[in-house]
């Protein structure tokens, strides 16, 4: 971690509209490490992925969960190009992150890894409910948290077990710079792994000030990511860059 860049997945292959599709994916590990992606079931049980429980069509209002598979793809506006879990994990990369966003999604899910090798997988989850059902089912597994809020941190240590804190770049406009950099610092000293993601800041002013302190990059473009700044290594700011609190 001193010596190595931190790994790049993209956020749901490529952030924006046409993410958690294979044409995102495909387009990530060109330029990344991996891929992060959200994971749903069917009505029909089959995996997909697909941020939200439900999305508009034709003016209508569909949930994942009412629907087969098959329907899906055939109502949804990018239907054809959102792939099952399985399609993702054929995929040539090196990590996969997970996301899971259901508990009835966890087993089958499981199955489904156990093909492809569950070494390359990170189960994540901002539901302590699946996180917690992940770890029993699969104590080998490799488990994260997402942190999503303030309710989120009374959850870090009643989740005994888990490998990974997946940990907003936003929180830095809620407690400010140095007591977000403090509270990283705090948690790699109790040996969990990193994973920072982004939802609304400026991932190349804040992911170059933040390297050292993760263990990976959950970023919503790792093609402009990578070509900005990585092949460069740490930026030269790093604690003296002059940000206060």
């Amino acid at each position: 971690m001193d010596t190595e860049m931190p790994l790049i997945l993209g956020h749901r292959g490529v952030r924006g509209p046409i993410e958690n599709t294979l044409p995102a994916f495909r387009r990530a590990v060109r330029y990344a490490d991996g891929v992060e992606f959200d994971v749903r079931i069917t009505g029909d049980g089959k995996l997909v992925t697909h941020h939200d429980g439900g999305f508009y069509s034709g003016g209508s209002f569909y949930r994942i969960r009412s629907l087969t598979f098959a329907e899906m793809k055939r109502l949804h506006p990018l239907g054809k190009a959102i792939p099952q879990v399985g399609d993702v994990l054929r995929l040539n990369a090196a990590l996969f992150n997970a996301d899971v966003k259901e508990c009835d999604a966890v087993e089958p899910l499981l199955k489904v890894v156990e093909k492809c090798g569950v070494e390359r997988v990170v189960f994540s989850s901002e539901r302590p409910e699946v996180v917690g059902k992940i770890l029993k089912t699969c104590p080998g597994c490799r488990v994260g948290f997402s942190i999503v809020g303030y309710s989120s941190l009374v959850w870090v240590p009643r989740l005994k077990g888990i490998y990974s804190l997946h940990v907003p770049i936003d929180a830095i406009s809620y407690v400010g710079y140095g007591t977000f950099r403090s509270l990283l610092q705090a948690f790699r000293r109790r040996g969990i792994k990193l994973y920072l993601w982004n939802y609304e800041m400026d991932e190349l002013f804040w992911i170059p000030r933040l390297l050292h302190l993760v263990d990976a990059v959950i970023s919503d473009d790792p093609a402009r990511l990578r070509k900005s700044f990585y092949p460069k290594g740490l930026s030269t700011g790093g604690d003296g860059d002059g940000m206060g609190t």
